[in-house]
């Protein structure tokens, strides 16, 4: 019994040391907001990434994804830009795709940069989606394909807000100073 043990685990360190090799990182989507304070009224954007370490040289050729969450509410979609290399295939309402040739084999791979308008004052979750479907959703790499999921906290905050300055504790603070220092100059003369 002692024996067979031994083995196995003669076995299983070969396999670890034959096995072993860089390990790659799947291609990952993220949003970028390019406004950190959004007022009611203000219009801002969000860049939408692709993102990834290591995929053997596969390039992108195409990619899909739906706008959802918050639309409407506090903000509205007014629009997108496909980023730069892809030709614009989207097809109507926040379904937004793009395809390029030959490949893009860049780590990170601007999709598109959405465009929004602050409607209320408050807090939401922006989302772009794109399950990997073989179709229209998803990132196309030349032989593998991904899911586009990402979300995004906005916060827009109400027009003509500024931070409250705390009137009486700052005269309270002055005049205190004022009065040590007063004290401190009268212990000094005698």
């Amino acid at each position: 019994m002692k024996r067979i043990f031994v083995k196995v685990v003669i076995l299983a360190g070969m396999l670890m040391c034959f096995c072993s090799g860089n390990v790659l990182a799947l291609p990952f989507s993220s949003l970028n907001l390019l406004d950190s304070s959004i007022t009611v009224g203000e219009t801002f954007d969000v860049q939408v990434f692709m993102n990834r370490d290591d995929l053997a040289d596969e390039g992108l050729l195409g990619f899909g994804f739906d706008v959802s969450a918050g639309l409407g509410t506090i903000f509205s979609f007014t629009g997108y830009t496909i980023g730069a290399g892809f030709d614009d295939f989207s097809y109507g309402g926040t379904n937004i795709a793009g395809l390029t040739f030959p490949a893009n084999t860049d780590a990170s791979v601007l999709l598109a940069t959405l465009h929004f308008s602050a409607l209320a004052a408050g807090a939401d979750t922006l989302g772009v989606l794109g399950i990997h479907d073989n179709l229209f959703l998803g990132a196309y790499y030349e032989i593998s394909g991904f899911d586009i999921d990402s979300t995004l906290d906005i916060t827009v905050i109400p027009e003509g807000t500024t931070a409250p300055i705390p009137e009486p504790t700052t005269m309270l603070l002055l005049g205190t100073g004022l009065l040590g220092m007063a004290g401190f100059r009268r212990k000094m003369q005698k």
